[in-house]
Formats: C-alpha cells, structure tokens, sequence
C-alpha cells in the first residue's frame, strides 16, 4: 500500500545535467531530482519530497522557493506550493531534496523552523513529514464521485493503492515473467461480494450483500449506500450492469470476494477514453481484511469474462526487462482514444510477496502524463 511521507534517503548518484552546467540530477531510488550543483553528494543523505506535497512557507523560503512580492510560493497551485513533476532543461525532475547536515558534535540532522536554529536528528528511513510541516495534496471530491455512505467495516473492503517502481528500483528481477496492463486514467472502483451472513439492509444487489467503494471509503472500511440519492452516483452507474450477474455468479461464499478495477469516461479526468462510462477489471481479491489474497492474472481475466465485464488492457506478456518497462511506459492509450497514456502497471504472473513491499505490484508513470497541462488526479 502506497503511504505519503518525506523519507530520509540515500543518494544514489550525482549525474550530469545533458543541458545545463550550473545544475546536476540527483538520483533517489529510480526517481531523478534536478538540483544546484555542488550542492548534493553522491552516498549523502537529504530528506526527499515527493510529488504532491505542500509546503509550508518557512520551507519554501528555505529552498528559494518564496516570491515575496506575491506572497506564495513558486511551485504549483494558487499557493504555489504543491510540487508537481516538471521537465527542467529537457530533463524530468520529480520532487525536492532538503539537505542533511552533518558535523561532529550533532550527527545527521536537519534544520528547521525559519531561521534554522531548531536541529533534528535524522537516520536514513525517517519520515520527517511532521517535522517539516509537509503534507500530501488532496483534490477536491468532485460532486458526482460523491455519495451518502454506512460504515460497514473495514473487514469488508479493501486498503488498495500500488506504489512507483522508482520507489521500488529492485524488486523485479531480469527475466522474471511478468505482465504490463495499461494503468487507465480513471478512479478506483471496488465491489464487494458478501457471505449471507455479512449481508446488509444498504446495501446492492438482491441479497444485499454487494458493496461498492472508492479507494478513500475503502480504506476506512465506509461503502456507499444503496439509496435513490446515490443513483447519480458515479460508481453506482459504473457497476449497475454487473450487479445482477455478480449475485449469480457468487452464490453461497464463505468469505468476501473483491471485483478491484478502474472506472473512467467523460467527467472522471482530463482524459475521457470516449463519450460513455467504462469499467475494467484489473484485480480479483478474497478474504476478510487481514487475510486477503489476490489471485493471479488468469484467474483476474478468467473472472471478467465470466462476469461480461473487460480486463485490463494487456500490453505486454513475457520476461521484465528494464528495456521493455522503458518501451511500453509511454505511448498512446489502447483504448479508443486520441490522447497519451498513464503508464502502465507490472506485476508477476504469479502472485508473490515482498518483505517490504508486500504484495509484489509496481506502477510506471509516462513523463508526458507527468507534465501534462490542466492534469486531474482524483482517486
């Protein structure tokens, strides 16, 4: 699962700006930061801010990042102050670093507040988010994608989110079979399908025992009510034509099974992929939290067809390779469209856990989607 924080890192690599001599690319993990020269070493540590965190003013005036004649700041947003992913000189730069200090009396520290005098000890695998006042943006929920909901529990629902593999550089293996599904610029939809004992008078279905959640109620084990004033709802009209089929094909489950997938269309982002709502199958889940497991690429395919619902565009099927990853990243989408591709998302054909990471799936973002203009990122 995919938690924000403001990680103490380790420099990979100082390289050489293609373009430019008064600055150099810092490498973090597989992710690139353009920074001053001179200013980051190779092996060094500094604390790492990721795309989509906000800034407080006393950090963007540290980093140079204040313009005090309008009183905001120079990145992103009507505060500038969200950091977004940008192409400086032609190069990707995603994130900032924030400097560790070292001396002989005080260690490995950081300096905050605004005039430095306060000095926090810090060790590589930190998360000083809260020290520094940094948090993660949040969109605005959108009217449709919003909804009356019931706590049902969150052993009823899933905590789902994927992580970078630049977060993650190493955990696929040269000639490991793997496959790429298209990651679709829409918003997570879940359904979930109850045991008759977990049934509940709110919920969808002819048994009242199918739930349907976005990734934030999800987490929070909150489901949407089915109710008149949900019918607008965005997740509702997505799902409606599988409801009665999914009733059917799961009669008599001793514990939950979970439909993950993607909904998108006109009004879910700035990327519409045609003129109706879609949904795509990307993820088949059983077992209450705690104890769930995700089933493999053929069950997930196996599954859509048997409930008439699509899977996830596949893009490629074979050895991973970081020269394949590269190829099928970016491009157009798949589906019938004319606009650029999110990425993609790899995992193993078959299922397999991290020590870390756990359940073994990655995402690869396209630097055209990256940087694109006039972006939406709604959950």
């Amino acid at each position: 699962m995919s938690n924000f924080a403001v990680p103490i890192k380790r420099i990979r690599a100082i390289l050489a700006h293609p373009n430019a001599d008064a600055i150099e690319l810092a490498v973090i993990d597989g992710y690139r930061v353009v920074v001053r020269k001179g200013e980051f070493l190779a092996g060094g540590l500094a604390a790492y801010l990721p795309e989509g965190s906000l800034l407080p003013e006393w950090l963007l005036r540290a980093l140079n990042l204040w313009d005090a004649e309008k009183s905001c700041g120079r990145l992103a947003g009507k505060q500038g102050n969200r950091l977004k992913a940008v192409k400086l000189r032609g190069e990707l730069s995603q994130g900032l670093l924030y400097p560790v200090h070292l001396d002989t009396l005080t260690g490995s520290h950081l300096r905050l507040a605004g005039d430095g005098s306060v000095l926090l000890p810090v060790e590589e695998g930190d998360d000083v988010a809260q020290a520094l006042g940094v948090e993660k943006y949040q969109p605005p929920i959108p009217v449709e994608m919003a909804g009356e909901v019931f706590n049902a529990g969150a052993r009823l629902t899933v905590d789902f989110d994927v992580e970078n593999i630049k977060s993650f550089p190493d955990v696929f293996q040269e000639g490991e079979e793997v496959v790429f599904t298209e990651k679709l610029h829409g918003t997570f939809t879940g359904v979930a399908v109850l045991p008759e004992s977990d049934a509940h008078p709110e919920a969808f279905g002819p048994g009242r025992n199918i739930l349907l959640f976005s990734k934030g109620l999800g987490a929070k084990g909150l489901v949407f009510k089915c109710n008149e004033r949900n019918e607008t709802n965005l997740y509702v009209r997505a799902t409606r034509p599988f409801i009665d089929r999914i009733s059917v094909e799961f009669p008599r489950l001793a514990a939950p099974v979970f439909l993950l997938g993607e909904t998108f269309g006109p009004g879910v982002q700035d990327l519409a992929y045609g003129r109706a709502l879609g949904f795509r199958l990307f993820a088949v889940v059983t077992g209450y939290r705690g104890e769930q497991e995700y089933k493999g690429f053929e069950e997930v395919t196996a599954t859509a067809g048997r409930l008439g619902m699509a899977p996830a565009p596949v893009l490629f099927r074979g050895p991973f390779s970081v020269e394949a990853l590269a190829r099928h990243t970016s491009g157009k989408t798949t589906l019938d469209a004319e606009h650029l591709r999110e990425g993609l998302v790899v995992a193993p054909v078959r299922e397999r856990l991290h020590p870390i990471l756990g359940r073994v799936c990655l995402k690869s973002i396209s630097d055209d989607y990256l940087t694109r203009k006039n972006g939406t990122e709604f959950n």
